[in-house]
């Protein structure tokens, strides 16, 4: 079986049923006003920290079950060769939600016949094993993306169970590129502390530290580096390693406790690797030769703004159109103001980017909101204003694409650039 490359027709918007889709410390502010209303999001995605439970069969690493998850269209699942119908996959949600809608995408298949034909999808509020309530069945298109099907009514629930009955003719095979699921999340359960020592696959021991919502670490692997931040159920990190190679990661929750299942890819480059299994070992951060959780090398945003003079600022972070900064993120600006105490000739501008969600007027606004708010926490802490900008780009800017919730996340974000 070969992974084709081919040029995705897209039929977005196909309707399958009769309704449409739809050193001192900083001074943070008091907490927030109560958030908008959550947006619908695609909830089925690993960048909104949703996970594979089991599935029946998958052909191979390339066509694994995950890939489903990864909202791009040009990875999918393929069953195991001449494997039976059913075939089943169970997907958990990393918190009990109402789904609203389905969307199947099927145009990067290999071929019609091998495109999956009559699905169904069950939700269930009580477990991954059982509980399952039929909400929506229908028979898709071959080779077309964006076929829709909307319940009845939202399906409300922590486990989403896929069954594929039958293709389109293949003898072989039955494939699917992309499974989305629309809606809000009803609760909100945050990880506790993550920090510690992780067996992971490959790559060494990983070393990690969690102060507030800021994450920094190592793993033994070629002077590897993490920075990042801790958002609900997912690991958002940057990687770096010696010869200027770096990338994104995510590290998602598994549904068990017992660690997490990572994905990363080198910057400029698309589709995940996940090779990264995370296994928690110790409670203790332990420390790699080039880092220490207490040394130097702790103070990653220091340490950026010296070489690359340019920081993301993870672990800053604001509830849902607003500029008020979370309790969170002390850690993170007590980095920042240590950084400029200890280099009293940088001068820094503070940078505020969104996502597209909305007008690029509001965000625009937006992002210079946060970006002002970030600037006045460090003039409270003791930094002299003259030393520090502000400046809003709301959507201008974007590193990654608005088209998926892991890019979006990417482009919601506060940077320190030195002047």
């Amino acid at each position: 079986m070969i992974r084709a490359t081919r040029i995705l027709l897209s039929v977005a918007g196909l309707v399958l049923s009769a309704a449409t889709a739809g050193a001192q410390p900083a001074s943070v502010p008091p907490a927030a006003a109560p958030a908008a209303p959550v947006a619908e999001s695609n909830l089925l995605s690993i960048g909104a920290g949703a996970s594979i439970v089991r599935a029946t069969s998958s052909y191979d690493s390339s066509w694994q079950a995950v890939w489903l998850l990864d909202e791009d269209r040009a990875i999918g699942w393929a069953s195991a060769e001449a494997a039976p119908f059913p075939q089943e996959i169970v997907i958990a949600l990393p918190e009990r939600s109402e789904l609203r809608r389905f969307v199947f995408d099927s145009a990067g298949a290999e071929g019609e016949p091998q495109s999956a034909r009559d699905v169904e999808v069950l939700v269930s509020d009580q477990g991954p094993e059982s509980g399952y309530q039929p909400v929506a069945r229908v028979a898709l298109l071959p080779l077309a993306d964006g076929q829709r099907v909307v319940p009845a009514k939202p399906a409300v629930g922590r486990w989403v169970k896929l069954v594929i009955r039958s293709n389109h003719g293949h003898e072989k095979y039955v494939e699917l590129m992309n499974f989305a699921g629309y809606g809000v999340p009803l609760t909100s359960t945050p990880l506790t502390n993550v920090s510690g020592t992780y067996e992971s696959t490959g790559y060494g021991k990983f070393h990690l530290k969690q102060d507030g919502a800021q994450l920094t670490g190592c793993y033994e692997h070629d002077e590897g580096l993490i920075a990042g931040g801790l958002e609900a159920h997912l690991m958002r990190l940057t990687w770096y390693e010696e010869g200027g190679q770096q990338g994104p990661a995510l590290m998602v929750a598994r549904p068990d406790g017992t660690g997490f299942d990572g994905y990363w890819r080198e910057g400029g480059t698309s589709g995940w690797n996940n090779n990264w299994g995370l296994r928690k070992i110790s409670a203790d951060i332990g420390s790699c030769p080039h880092w220490s959780p207490k040394g130097a090398s702790g103070n990653v945003i220091a340490a950026s703004l010296a070489g690359a003079k340019r920081v993301r600022l993870y672990g800053i972070n604001f509830d849902t159109d607003s500029d008020v900064i979370r309790a969170d993120a002390r850690p993170s600006l007590d980095q920042l103001v240590a950084a400029l105490k200890a280099n009293p000739a940088w001068a820094l501008t503070i940078e505020g980017h969104t996502d597209n969600t909305g007008t690029a007027t509001r965000n625009r606004d937006l992002g210079a909101r946060r970006a002002a708010a970030v600037k006045a926490a460090l003039v409270a802490a003791g930094i002299p204003a003259g030393r520090l900008k502000a400046a809003g780009f709301g959507p201008d800017q974007p590193v990654a694409s608005n088209d998926t919730v892991d890019g979006r996340a990417q482009n919601r974000r506060v940077e320190a650039v030195r002047d």
